[in-house]
């Protein structure tokens, strides 16, 4: 009987909590079911709203810059500009693979406004060799 009152109970505070109508509660749907679903849901639509949103207008400034491979470990190309920075790139950013030693003319956008990826590299297409 007393199992039967937490139901009822269930199903009144989802009712009148939720702003979606509550499924029937049934003998095949526990009362601490029903409602740790609808705790879920409220987590869910408070993560979502507390959010910054990402994104929007963003500003680069754009650099050419002479970049040498130092070495190549599973997908991850790592690389040395002039000044000694290191970076990395996926293999798959490269128009063919590189190998240890090449050197190559990369754009670099570092970004001045907005909340967009902080730093673009990009391998310029047929480059091997770097800047003539």
């Amino acid at each position: 009987m007393k199992q039967a009152g937490l139901i009822c109970a269930a199903a009144l505070f989802l009712t009148a909590c939720g702003d979606e109508p509550a499924e029937p509660v049934t003998s095949d749907t526990s009362a601490e079911t029903a409602i740790a679903d609808t705790e879920l849901e409220t987590v869910d639509k408070v993560e979502t709203e507390d959010m910054p949103i990402v994104g929007g207008p963003c500003s680069y400034e754009v650099s050419m810059l002479e970049a040498h491979v130092v070495a190549i470990e599973d997908d991850q190309v790592e690389m040395n500009d002039n000044d000694a920075n290191v970076f990395y790139l996926q293999l798959s950013d490269f128009p063919s693979p590189p190998r240890p030693g090449d050197d190559y003319t990369i754009k670099r956008e570092m970004i001045t406004e907005g909340t967009c990826t902080p730093e673009i590299y990009t391998v310029q297409e047929g480059d091997v060799g770097g800047v003539e």
